[in-house]
């Protein structure tokens, strides 16, 4: 039976040992990757963030505070990102900066944090003049702002660059506007939609969305709702039917017809979910499992 509330991770890395690990990830730059490390404790992931990350750092760090924050559901860090947002964002460092760290509010803050942080990037990042040169940044942002940002300022400010635009600059922003922007206009209406949804009606689009199988699907939206589904799996009266909805997932998977390539990656992303969230797999569901050809570690997963 699980135990409630549900721990985000068993906690094995304490003291200097943690430290090492999260300083690892914070200064590794973009060969870190984006997966935190697992297993310390929140409190401590937050003490050592607002200790060590500063308002000088390069924006990479405070990307990485970010995913840290999105798993072990650091809210309390907001405040002191906050003051970094000066208003004088004069090169691409301060500029991207400034961007990861509206991420931040938007991701993990509260709705007034997260207010604050869209109109932030509307009335004082849009128009800066780095933008365009930052563009998949914004994008970036404005998924994760999706509840609280205004895309048809996005859209004015991409439309204004490509009125002035010649040569290379021309068509790369052409090819945002004609990829990168709808791509990211559905992430935020999809966001949108289920933000708004009932919790238990939304339940099987979130663990949809999570498994790969729509159009809004990928890496960030994996975290967004992985979130969303581990904390309704962390109320004892919705828990049983997450662990349901994976566990159908996992069989309609073996008895489907999809290629081995897809039927593993939802075997294994599910499984995972299960035994992360203190499911139990079926003997049957185990052995797909165990079977599944896939080494990728999931949102919904603490590694021990």
């Amino acid at each position: 039976m699980p135990t409630f509330p549900l721990p985000i991770t068993r906690v094995r890395h304490t003291g200097r040992a943690a430290d090492l690990l999260l300083e690892a990830f914070m200064d590794g730059g973009r060969l870190a990757g984006r997966r935190p490390p697992r297993g310390i404790g929140p409190q401590q992931a937050s003490q050592w963030i607002v200790k060590n990350v500063l308002p000088d750092c390069p924006p990479v760090m405070v990307m990485h505070a970010t995913d840290t924050a999105r798993y072990y559901e650091l809210g309390d860090i907001v405040e002191h990102f906050k003051p970094f947002l000066n208003r004088r964002e004069a090169d691409a460092r301060d500029y991207g900066r400034s961007m990861q760290v509206l991420q931040l509010m938007g991701d993990v803050g509260s709705p007034e944090q997260a207010a604050f942080a869209a109109s932030y990037f509307k009335d004082v990042l849009l128009p800066n003049v780095v933008t365009m040169d930052n563009f998949a940044l914004v994008l970036d942002t404005a998924e994760a702002l999706a509840l609280a940002v205004d895309m048809p300022a996005v859209e004015r400010r991409l439309q204004a660059a490509i009125g002035s635009a010649s040569g290379m600059s021309a068509r790369k922003y052409g090819d945002y506007r004609n990829n990168d922007y709808p791509n990211a206009v559905l992430v935020v209406e999809g966001k949108r939609h289920l933000a708004k949804a009932d919790p238990v009606q939304r339940l099987p689009d979130l663990v949809s969305v999570y498994l790969g199988g729509t159009a809004v699907s990928g890496p960030s939206m994996e975290v967004w709702t992985g979130r969303l589904i581990r904390a309704h799996a962390n109320k004892p009266e919705s828990h049983a039917a997450v662990i349901k909805t994976f566990s159908k997932a996992i069989d309609d998977a073996v008895a489907g017809k999809a290629s081995k390539s897809v039927k593993d990656f939802v075997i294994h992303r599910a499984a995972q979910a299960i035994i992360y969230l203190q499911g139990q797999l079926t003997p049957a569901q185990e052995a797909s499992y165990r079977a599944a050809d896939s080494s990728q570690q999931n949102f919904l997963w603490d590694e021990y």
